[in-house]
């Protein structure tokens, strides 16, 4: 035998004998149980006609309440404001009242922070340090700030890794720390990081974690802190979804995607409603919902696009093609699913039986979600360019092209009239002055 296939052997005993070692000892999702409380009563949640409170916007959906937005903008033309922001983030701002809110990390300084600026002006209003220090492994690709603030009104609630843990704080409006909470552990073995946003219903805050050997999904009480409840899950090698909490018929299911799978829960207590296989291990964005159905992509490692009703059975399935997302979540508009991909295609599909309607070709990589605007779908890319188009069930026309000196790996919103982006390095006021 020869010594490259001794060394072969060799190496594949080892992924063997590792693989092995990780199933026997990964842990059981129901040791991370912590069983539901009696539902608290707490104040409602309070969003104003104004804000952009949580990831997706008011709607969930990532439509604009607005008709119209900006269409033409440089970095000299049209920019209300532009403040530079410090660190590296890619979670998308959220804004409530006169604040707009996001979070950063200095990677040099190993320290996660949640910024505050003016809505008019852009002045700094405040800074606060939430973490130093015990940062968890990541890709390249990824920030140690990519999960989505949320806002009920009266708090506004972040989530991070930090220290083997994920952990979610809950700010007053002037930036206090009001409450702080370990919501569960954060497995590191082949961890992309982490990127799930924070989800709001009723009294609770949801935080999703489906990093490797250590999945869970987990209840808040919003006032306090105190945890309603936590599921454990099964898990993989890693997915990097928020959950979405939506209603059909009148009850409410808090949806997750991840480890080839799409759940179903009930915010009450974390019961799971339904489950449905189909997907991939690995999947990066929210699940979409239009119509009464549920929409979810995976990216690694196979390619697939799925739709599931209401019910948790599977209306279509679609395997292998690259213009299904990875990071980007998906649009539903008008009974037509909008799918960009991260390598730069976008697709129509009929949402209630998967046909193609038709696909193009966008510039660049893609990880930022699109966003809707009347009948303008706005999709950013990584080198700082933003395309406009004109949808509809038949095509998709270029309106305009807008270039940031920055590459753009969050979302975009537009709320009243005006645009924000955030780019690697600043965040964006966009609209006329």
């Amino acid at each position: 035998m020869s010594k490259f296939s001794i060394v072969l052997w060799v190496l594949v005993l080892g992924g063997i004998v590792c693989g092995v070692t990780w199933f026997l000892l990964r842990p059981n999702p129901s040791e991370l149980d912590i069983s539901a409380k009696s539902l608290p009563e707490l104040a409602p949640i309070k969003v104003a006609a104004g804000d952009w409170p949580w990831w997706r916007g008011p709607t969930g959906d990532n439509h604009s309440p607005d008709a119209e937005a900006p269409l033409s903008w440089s970095e000299t033309e049209n920019i209300v404001w532009k403040k530079e922001i410090p660190g590296r983030g890619h979670s998308t701002p959220i804004l409530v009242g006169n604040r707009v809110i996001v979070t950063s990390a200095d990677e040099k300084a190993e320290r996660q922070f949640v910024l505050c600026f003016d809505r008019g002006t852009g002045e700094k209003l405040w800074e606060t340090t939430v973490h130093e220090k015990n940062f968890a492994s990541k890709h390249n690709d990824n920030s140690h700030a990519s999960s989505t603030p949320a806002t009920d009104g009266q708090r506004v609630f972040v989530a991070f890794a930090n220290n083997k843990a994920i952990h979610i704080t809950a700010l007053d409006l002037d930036g206090k720390i009001l409450w702080s909470k370990e919501a569960g552990p954060h497995g590191a073995g082949g961890s992309h990081g982490y990127a799930s946003s924070v989800a709001i219903w009723g009294p609770y805050v949801f935080v999703n974690d489906d990093s490797p050997g250590r999945g869970w999904l987990a209840a808040f009480n919003r006032e306090n802190g105190e945890i309603g409840w936590r599921k454990g899950k099964k898990t993989g090698i890693g997915s990097y979804g928020s959950p979405i909490v939506t209603e059909f018929d009148g009850k409410p299911q808090l949806i997750t995607v991840g480890n080839g799978f799409v759940t179903s829960y009930d915010p009450k207590d974390g019961g799971v409603i339904w489950e449905q296989s189909g997907l991939a291990e690995v999947s990066g964005n929210s699940v979409t919902v239009g119509g009464k159905m549920i929409f979810a992509s995976s990216g690694f490692a196979q390619r697939r696009l799925i739709g599931v009703k209401a019910d948790g059975s599977v209306a279509w399935k679609k395997e292998n093609s690259n213009e299904f997302p990875y990071p980007p979540s998906m649009l539903w508009n008008d009974g037509h699913l909008y799918v960009v991909s991260d390598q730069g295609l976008i697709s129509c599909f009929q949402a209630e039986t998967g046909s193609q309607k038709w696909k193009e070709r966008l510039k660049g990589s893609i990880y930022s979600s699109p966003l809707l605007v009347g009948k303008h779908l706005y999709v950013c890319n990584r080198d700082g360019l933003t395309t406009i188009l004109e949808i509809s069930p038949d095509a998709c026309t270029e309106v305009a092209k807008n270039k940031l000196a920055s590459g753009i790996n969050a979302s975009p919103i537009v709320i009243a009239g005006k645009l924000w982006i955030r780019t690697e390095t600043h965040l964006y006021s966009i609209g006329k002055k």
